[in-house]
């Protein structure tokens, strides 16, 4: 498998260890350099043997590498909707919509298109979900339709409707956040948002779907804007963050540490109980509204279980 990569600014007069230990941190600094030794790294296609020699931005580093092993992700998606111009996938949680090193083929899209049966290999997202949020993912199976559909998603037009799990419950049945977001200053590793003044505007809906007493509620959430985090960033804001959001319920150094060591969690949910319910777009070609929905996923259905056994397999209970 060859891996080639531009240098960014950040290695910009780096030596190339230093740019490959950093880019490529599935594999150690002592067998970057052995690979770099033995003639296996290029730089704008002529081989490199040092390991200081210094890289700049822009230069193509490439390096004929075996395939990283898989690492532990979650398969099992499900094709919800298909037509010759559109796909619509319920992505399970801890699985990358796309990705890169280590998971280069352990990614929705790389599965859609490889080794899905039948594969897809035009699919391309339209849109996005973090990796431990689970739901309606769209793609689309050419270049008309992803441009058509995307101008829905920049011009909010879009209806998304996502489930939550939150921590305690909720003194009111509905109402509209309406906090601006922008980007936190963290400790290097942690991407964390936040309401502050000089944010971007965000505004969401959050409805109570069912409480779960004594500590627990189901809300369900429409936001009227796509900001980075925004619903998990609004539900903390509220006093009542997402059940398994590690990032929003722990200081930088216990969540650095619970990224390096997570064998002694015992939290309820490996990932944050965020789903994607469900999507309406206006379909460009059929010219018709198209609602899709996606089933509340198995692990926080049985965590709602363990709240209640009464608890069903509709997805708003």
């Amino acid at each position: 498998m060859i891996v080639s990569s531009k240098v960014t600014a950040v290695f910009h007069q780096k030596p190339l260890l230093t740019y490959l230990a950093g880019r490529f941190t599935y594999q150690t600094s002592e067998v970057w350099q052995a690979r770099i030794e033995a003639g296996e790294v290029t730089c704008n296609g002529r081989p490199i043997t040092t390991p200081q020699q210094i890289v700049r931005q822009g230069d193509v580093i490439a390096c004929d590498l075996p395939d990283p092993p898989m690492p532990d992700v979650n398969l099992d998606y499900e094709v919800l909707y298909e037509d010759e111009w559109l796909l619509a996938v319920n992505k399970p949680g801890n699985l990358k919509v796309h990705g890169h090193g280590r998971f280069i083929k352990a990614n929705l899209v790389y599965q859609l298109r490889h080794n899905h049966t039948p594969p897809y290999p035009e699919a391309t997202l339209i849109n996005r979900l973090d990796r431990d949020t689970s739901g309606i993912v769209l793609l689309a199976r050419d270049a008309d339709t992803l441009r058509a559909v995307q101008t829905q998603f920049a011009e909010r037009t879009v209806q998304k409707t996502y489930l939550a799990v939150i921590h305690g419950i909720p003194e009111w049945q509905s109402r509209e956040v309406d906090l601006p977001i922008g980007r936190l200053s963290s400790a290097e590793g942690v991407y964390r948002y936040g309401v502050m003044a000089e944010g971007k505007p965000a505004q969401t809906l959050v409805e109570l779907v069912r409480p779960f007493p004594p500590h627990h509620a189901l809300v369900r959430l429409n936001p009227k804007t796509g900001r980075t985090h925004q619903l998990r960033v609004h539900l903390a804001a509220l006093g009542r963050p997402i059940v398994g959001d590690r990032l929003y319920t722990m200081s930088d150094a216990d969540y650095l540490a619970w990224c390096e060591d997570k064998s002694s969690d015992d939290a309820p949910l490996p990932r944050h109980a965020l789903h994607c319910a469900q999507t309406t777009i206006w379909h460009p070609h059929e010219k018709r509204p198209l609602t899709l929905t996606a089933p509340l996923a198995p692990d926080i259905r049985a965590f709602l279980q363990t709240l209640d056994p009464t608890v069903t397999d509709d997805p708003e209970l």
